[in-house]
């Protein structure tokens, strides 16, 4: 069960929000070799990461939302399709400045969200399938943990470049 109070909602907001800030300021700097770099066939580049942070950032707004509106709500899953997400919008081809800007603004509006979250919809759960449900509380939580996680896959892919003379994340 997740601590429900405003200050816990508060905290969450402003660590997305710094977490987000740090990452863009680095990420900005990056070359165009080290953006669109795959570091095995079949991974995502740094730009396609992004993306899917874009893609992570959108589906969780609905859920954000949604589940404030309503409990028990169901919305499919896109998790078994990230690859073909990333794919159809083209990510590789993306003006880099956009895409950063589109997640930057993306995440400060998922922050104000959660910070002005009704705390009475907490508890709300999205049924993700018959053998899975999620509350709201748990969901937002778990969105800082994902972006962080693919903050550390970037950084990954760019500490284990040799080309560019970066100094990654």
């Amino acid at each position: 069960m997740v601590k429900n109070n405003t200050n816990t909602w508060h905290r969450l907001a402003s660590d997305i929000e710094v977490t987000v800030n740090e990452a863009c300021q680095r990420l900005r700097s990056l070359s165009n070799e080290i953006i669109v770099a795959r570091p095995n066939p079949g991974d995502w580049s740094v730009k396609e990461i992004i993306g899917h942070l874009v893609d992570s950032a959108s589906n969780n707004h609905q859920r954000f939302v949604r589940l404030q509106v309503a409990d028990g709500l169901i919305l499919p899953d896109y998790s078994q399709d990230n690859d073909t997400w990333v794919l159809i919008q083209g990510y590789q081809a993306a003006s880099w400045d956009d895409l950063l800007d589109l997640w930057r603004y993306f995440n400060l509006h998922l922050s104000h969200v959660i910070r002005t979250v009704n705390n009475e919809c907490i508890d709300h759960i999205w049924v993700v399938d018959e053998d899975t449900s999620i509350t709201l509380g748990e969901l937002m939580i778990d969105y800082l943990r994902h972006l962080n996680d693919h903050l550390q896959q970037i950084k990954k892919n760019i500490d284990g470049m040799t080309i560019g003379g970066t100094d990654g994340l």
